[in-house]
C-alpha cells in the first residue's frame, strides 16, 4: 500500500463525524480569521490613534481586539474540543478494529506473528493515527488558511513589501519539507525498535521462570540492554536533526523581521508605495504570526509521515484475509448428537503445502463413544481436533457433524457445542467464578459449584478465603498446574457439550488427581461423545475406539485388548509403559492371595489342635 493510499483511507475515518470535523473546521477558520485581523486593527491604531492623538478611537480599537480575542477564544474551543474528540473516537473505532480481526484470524497467522508485534499496533500505532487527526491534520489546516491570509492581506497592503517579508521565509518552506524526508525513514527506523522490544519483554515475561532457571538474567538484560541501545540511537538522531531545524527556522523568521524593518523603514521615510509606520507594524505581527506554523510545517509533515507509516502497519492486519470464516448462507448448527466422521481428510499448513499433516484420514465415531488419539509428538493428533474445531478446513475430504459438513455451518453456533480442555490450560485474570463461567457468563452459582465439583476443584476452591471470588493473576499463575487443570474441565463442562475435547487435559496433575479427574469424566462422559489426546494409556484403555496416529496416517485402531492382539504399534507404547505396571499388580496380588490363604490355613489348623476345657 503506498502512502497516498494509506493517507487516503485514513481519511475515510472522518466521515461518520463529519459534524464534529466541520465543527473543529469552523472554529479553526473563525479563529485564523480573527487572529489576520488584529495586526490590520493594530495599523490603525498606530497611524491613526496615535498620529492623530484620538483617544475615543485608540479606546473603542482596544476594546474590539478585547471582543476579538474573546470571539477567538471560543472558536479555539470549538477547535479543539472539537478536533480531539473526533480524533480520539477514530482512535476507539481503529482499535476496535484491531482487536475484533485479531479475535478473528485463523491460528496460522498467530503461529507466525508475535504478540508484542500486534500489542504494538494496536496502542502505539494507532496513538500515531491519532495525533494526526488531532495535530497533523487540523494544524496543517491552519497552516495554509494562514499563511494563504496572511499573505493576501499583506499584498493588498503592500505588495512590495509583501515580497521583502516574504523573500526570507522561502527557504524555511524548503527545509520543512527537506526535514520531513529526512524523519521519515528514521520514524519508522524508531516504531521497528520499539517493536522490538515489546516483542522482548513479552517473550521474557511469559518465560520468566525458564530464564531463571537456567540462570541466563545476564544474557537477556544484555540482549534487552542492546535493542534499547539501538532504539536511543536511533530516538538521539531524530532529535538531533529537529533541534537542527528548529534553531535554523528561527533565524530565518529573525531575518524575515529585520528585511520588514530595514526596507519598511527606509520606504516609510521614501514615501514608497504608502507605506507607514503602522502597516510596518502591522508586517513584523504578521511575519512572526506566520513564523510559527512555517516552522510547523515540519512538525505537521513529520505527523503526517508518522501516522501514515503506522497506518499502513495498522492496515496490515486489518486486511490480513481471514482463512476461517462463515459462509455467506451458513446455517444455525443444529444441537449436535454426536455423530462425527471424518471423510478422507488431509491437511496440509499453507506455509509447507507438499509436507501434508494429516493424509486420508477416515473414522467414524457414534454418539457418546469415547475415542482417544495416540502417537508420537507430531503425528497429527492436535491437527485432528483443530479440524474438528474448525480452527482450520481440511486441504482435501470433510469433517461431518450428524452428516453436517461443519464448513456449511455458522462458526459461533458450532463451537459453543464443543467442550476443550488444553494441555496447557489458559486461564484468565479474573476470578474463579468468571473463569469457570467463561463459556456461559449467565449460569447461576448452583451451575457453577456443579462444574467444579464434577471436575474435583471444588475443595481447593473453597480453601481460599474468597472460594470462588478470589482473583487469579495473569494466566491463571495463583493455582498450581493441575488446579488450573481442573478449573478450566469445569470451564468446559459448564456448556454441557455435546462433544468433549480433552487434549492430553491430565498431562499437568499427580497420579491421584489425575485418578480423581478421570473418576469424574468417567461420569461426565456417559452419552457424550468424547476425544481424548493422550499420552498415559491409563487414561485411554476404557475408550471405545483407540486411533493409533504415525506420520499423519492411521496406523491402528481398535479397543485396548484388540489392539494388544495385533502386536503392533499399540502393543509397543504398553509394553514400554504398562506392562511392567501390569506385572508388578499381577504379582502383588498373587502375593496377596497366597498370604490369604496361607492365614486361613493357619487358623483352620489352629482351632484343630486347641485343647478342650474341662467343664468344671
Amino acid at each position: 500500500m503506498s502512502n497516498f493510499q494509506a493517507w487516503k483511507r485514513m481519511m475515510g475515518y472522518l466521515r461518520p463525524y463529519w459534524l464534529w470535523t466541520l465543527t473543529a473546521s469552523i472554529g479553526l477558520v473563525g479563529g485564523t480569521i480573527l487572529m489576520i485581523a488584529i495586526p490590520t486593527i493594530l495599523r490603525d491604531v498606530i497611524d491613526i490613534g496615535i498620529e492623530r492623538r484620538d483617544a475615543q478611537y485608540m479606546f473603542w480599537a482596544g476594546a474590539l481586539i478585547v471582543g476579538l480575542g474573546i470571539l477567538r477564544g471560543f472558536m479555539g474551543y470549538l477547535s479543539r474540543f472539537y478536533g480531539e474528540r473526533m480524533s480520539h473516537h477514530i482512535a476507539y473505532d481503529i482499535r476496535n478494529q484491531v482487536y475484533d480481526k485479531v479475535q478473528h484470524l485463523s491460528f496460522s497467522y498467530h503461529n507466525q506473528s508475535h504478540t508484542g508485534t500486534l500489542i504494538t499496533r494496536a496502542i502505539s500505532d494507532v496513538d500515531e493515527m491519532q495525533r494526526y487527526y488531532a495535530f497533523g491534520l487540523l494544524d496543517g489546516l491552519n497552516v495554509i488558511l494562514l499563511l494563504s491570509g496572511v499573505i493576501v492581506v499583506m499584498v493588498i497592503q503592500s505588495p512590495l513589501l509583501a515580497i521583502v517579508a516574504m523573500a526570507p521565509l522561502l527557504p524555511l518552506i524548503w527545509m520543512s519539507r527537506k526535514f520531513a524526508g529526512d524523519v521519515e525513514p528514521r520514524w519508522k527506523a524508531v516504531m521497528d525498535r520499539i517493536q522490538v522490544l515489546s516483542d522482548q519483554i513479552q517473550e521474557n515475561a511469559i518465560g520468566a521462570q525458564v530464564v531463571r532457571a537456567f540462570a541466563r538474567e545476564d544474557y537477556e538484560l544484555e540482549r534487552f540492554s542492546k535493542a534499547n541501545r539501538n532504539l536511543y540511537d536511533d530516538q538521539l538522531d531524530l532529535i538531533r536533526r529537529w533541534v537542527t531545524y528548529l534553531p535554523i527556522s528561527s533565524f530565518i523568521i529573525s531575518l524575515s523581521v529585520a528585511s520588514v524593518l530595514l526596507f519598511g523603514g527606509f520606504m516609510e521615510q521614501a514615501n514608497i508605495g504608502g507605506v507607514t509606520v503602522g502597516m510596518i507594524v502591522a508586517f513584523n505581527a504578521y511575519v512572526l504570526m506566520l513564523g510559527q506554523p512555517l516552522r510547523f510545517v515540519g512538525f505537521v509533515i513529520l505527523l503526517i509521515t508518522q501516522a501514515v507509516a503506522s497506518a499502513q502497519r495498522v492496515f496490515e492486519i486489518l486486511d490480513e484475509p481471514v482463512e476461517i470464516d462463515n459462509k455467506p448462507n451458513a446455517i444455525p448448527m443444529p444441537k449436535i448428537k454426536g455423530h462425527v466422521r471424518f471423510e478422507n481428510v488431509s491437511f496440509a499448513y499453507s506455509d509447507a503445502p507438499d509436507r501434508p499433516v494429516l493424509k486420508n484420514i477416515n473414522l467414524d465415531v457414534q454418539p457418546g463413544q469415547v475415542v482417544a488419539f495416540l502417537g508420537k509428538t507430531g503425528s497429527g493428533k492436535s491437527t485432528l481436533i483443530n479440524l474438528l474445531m474448525r480452527f482450520y478446513d481440511p486441504t482435501e475430504g470433510r469433517v461431518l457433524i450428524d452428516g453436517i459438513d461443519i464448513r456449511d455451518v455458522q462458526l459461533q453456533s458450532l463451537r459453543r457445542q464443543i467442550g476443550l480442555v488444553l494441555q496447557e490450560s489458559m486461564l484468565f485474570s479474573a476470578t474463579i467464578r468468571e473463569n469457570i463461567a467463561y463459556g456461559n457468563p449467565d449460569a447461576s452459582e448452583e451451575a457453577v459449584i456443579a462444574a467444579a465439583k464434577a471436575a474435583n476443584a471444588h475443595d481447593f476452591i473453597m480453601e481460599f478465603p474468597d472460594g470462588y471470588d478470589t482473583e487469579l493473576g495473569e494466566r491463571g499463575v495463583t493455582l498450581s498446574g493441575g488446579q488450573r487443570q481442573r478449573v478450566a474441565i469445569a470451564r468446559a463442562l459448564l456448556i454441557d457439550p455435546r462433544i468433549l475435547i480433552l487434549d492430553d487435559s491430565t498431562s499437568s496433575v499427580d497420579t491421584k488427581t489425575e485418578f480423581e479427574i478421570q473418576e469424574a469424566l468417567n461420569r461426565l462422559m456417559e452419552n457424550r461423545t468424547t476425544f481424548i489426546i493422550a499420552q498415559r494409556l491409563t487414561s485411554v484403555q476404557q475408550a471405545d475406539q483407540i486411533v493409533v496416529l504415525e506420520a499423519g496416517e492411521i496406523v491402528e485402531i481398535g479397543t485396548h485388548q484388540e489392539l494388544l492382539d495385533l502386536n503392533g504399534h499399540y502393543a509397543e507404547i504398553y509394553r514400554l509403559q504398562l506392562a511392567d505396571q501390569d506385572r508388578l499388580k499381577r504379582e502383588l496380588l498373587a502375593l496377596e492371595a497366597a498370604k490369604s490363604t496361607s492365614n486361613g490355613q493357619y487358623a483352620s489348623k489352629t482351632s484343630v489342635h486347641q485343647p478342650i476345657s474341662s467343664g468344671d
